[in-house]
């Protein structure tokens, strides 16, 4: 993409901001139309993304990787029964994860034990949930399973083509499988991601902190599809999901 111009990465943006104008009419519609239905009162609604784009940010196009402007990306919700806090902006982490918890309290449901994000409801009535996460999580899987040329370029199998991110507000640590070396960028003196500290000296510590918050962190997402219940001479005990069997 070396012979790309900027006016090349201004007219994509161009194009992209239109798309985004044209999501914006349409939701319109929708609003409209729950309002002609007279629902609008009762809906729940929630705008998000499940990725963002480079748009020309470090010399890419697309999604995918490690850098913020892949992935942060929106998150509204709007619970017309809650309407104290109506407007308001929470500065917090937030993942994907966490919307389905939502929306199951939101009306009301049970938690669901093997969930691994966590409800933002309360947020939604003004509170601040206790231990609330102080980082964002990501995995991206870089493989290519057609022409393999991930796999050629980096020396390592398709199985190892994957990394995993932990992203605080002043550090974001880059994991790699296959052996391939970490990333670490210090936010607080390069918001653009620029520089990799990782192999400095002076930042080796905290290179070693994130490497262990990032095994405790994949060890406590690991599948508990059939960890949360026991099977017992009563019969089984705890949680079994819909996908494995009834549920006690």
């Amino acid at each position: 993409m070396t012979d790309w111009s900027e006016e090349n990465f201004r007219r994509i943006r161009a194009i992209y901001y239109g798309m985004i104008s044209e999501v914006d009419a349409q939701l319109g519609r929708i609003w409209q139309a729950l309002t002609a239905a007279g629902s609008w009162d009762d809906t729940v609604i929630v705008l998000t993304s499940d990725h963002a784009e480079m748009m020309g940010d470090h010399f890419m196009l697309g999604k995918g990787g490690f850098f913020d402007a892949s992935y942060h990306i929106p998150l509204i919700i709007r619970d017309p029964h809650k309407r104290a806090v109506a407007g308001s902006v929470v500065d917090r982490f937030t993942e994907a994860v966490d919307i389905f918890p939502t929306l199951l309290e939101l009306i009301g449901a049970g938690p669901e034990p093997q969930l691994d994000g966590r409800s933002l409801a309360p947020w939604l009535d003004g509170k601040q949930p206790a231990d609330w996460r102080d980082a964002a999580h990501w995995e991206f899987d870089f493989r290519s399973v057609f022409g393999g040329e991930a796999e050629r370029n980096f020396g390592i199998g398709s199985r190892d083509c994957n990394l995993a991110v932990l992203r605080t507000s002043d550090f974001k640590y880059v994991h790699f499988g296959g052996g391939l070396p970490p990333l670490l960028f210090d936010l607080t003196k390069d918001p653009g991601e620029l520089s990799n500290v990782a192999n400095d000296p002076a930042y080796l510590p905290a290179r070693l902190e994130f490497a262990e918050k990032m095994l405790a962190w994949r060890a406590r997402h690991l599948d508990q599809s059939l960890a949360l219940a026991e099977l017992t001479e009563d019969g089984v005990v705890g949680h079994v999901g819909w996908a494995v069997g009834s549920r006690e």
